[in-house]
């Protein structure tokens, strides 16, 4: 499939990484009340990366199962677990894995 310009990583949050951290921000927040951005490991930063450039779950559950030597089915648990717990945190995921490139 296309890449989606409705995908929220690919324009409404940006990652930076500053302090040794990685920082998920969003840009369209309305400045009231202010929404602090979300901090997310170097895994996190990986997947969020991956589904900005449109890859699929699928695809990056390979490339974890290839980085980490885990069960494909674990890589894949851990990407959803990822997603909901951002949208746990406010982020806005929709669209987050829709028009994705395999």
């Amino acid at each position: 499939m296309a890449y989606s310009s409705k995908n929220p990583a690919s324009g409404r949050y940006q990652l930076r990484k500053a302090a040794g951290r990685y920082w998920l921000l969003d840009m369209e927040q309305p400045g009231f009340p202010y929404i602090p951005p979300v901090v997310i490991n170097e895994g996190g930063a990986f997947i969020w990366q991956s589904l900005a450039d449109g890859l699929s779950v699928k695809f990056i559950a390979e490339k974890l199962v290839m980085e980490y030597d885990i069960p494909e089915e674990e890589a894949r648990q851990d990407i959803t677990e990822f997603i909901n717990q951002l949208i746990k945190q406010g982020v806005s995921c929709k669209g987050l894995i829709e028009g994705q490139k395999d």
